[in-house]
């Protein structure tokens, strides 16, 4: 009886086990949106443009950098209304690094900037889309309006 017991302990368990596997395997697969480009890309860019000043969102990339896990601002370089970042970001699981360079560019006459943004796998052929949803965090972060003080 004992033995009997056993085995059913291990076979639940296991399928418990199985089971959470699987649920992580669909959850990762779902997150896929583009598959013909997602296996064979590891880099994205955008454009953008923004009604703000450059100073504006040069402080509003620094502080959303600070607060967001896993990025880092590596390097920043400011010439002549044009300022460039360079950024990492570490996927949580299994600690790839992308590097994300942001390049923001004054508008004619201080209106406006110009957002100029890559972001780039270090390793592997495909990014499973992480870099296209690497900038599109980037771009909800710029967008978000600074809270008052």
């Amino acid at each position: 009886m004992n033995k009997k017991w056993g085995k059913r302990k291990m076979l639940g368990t296991l399928a418990v086990v199985i089971t959470i596997v699987f649920v992580f395997i669909v959850a990762g697969l779902m997150r896929i949106d583009n598959w013909s480009r997602d296996f064979t890309e590891n880099s994205a860019a955008i454009d953008a443009d923004f009604p703000d000043s450059v100073v504006l969102l040069d402080s509003r990339l620094h502080r959303w950098v600070a607060a967001t896990p896993r990025w880092e601002v590596q390097s920043k370089t400011e010439s002549d209304g044009t300022i460039e970042y360079k950024i990492t970001r570490t996927t949580l699981l299994f600690r790839f690094v992308d590097d994300i360079h942001v390049k923001f560019v004054s508008g004619i006459g201080g209106q406006g900037t110009r957002m100029n943004a890559s972001s780039q796998s270090r390793v592997g052929k495909g990014d499973l889309g992480q870099n296209p949803r690497n900038l599109a965090q980037l771009l909800e972060g710029l967008r978000t309006p600074d809270e008052a003080n």
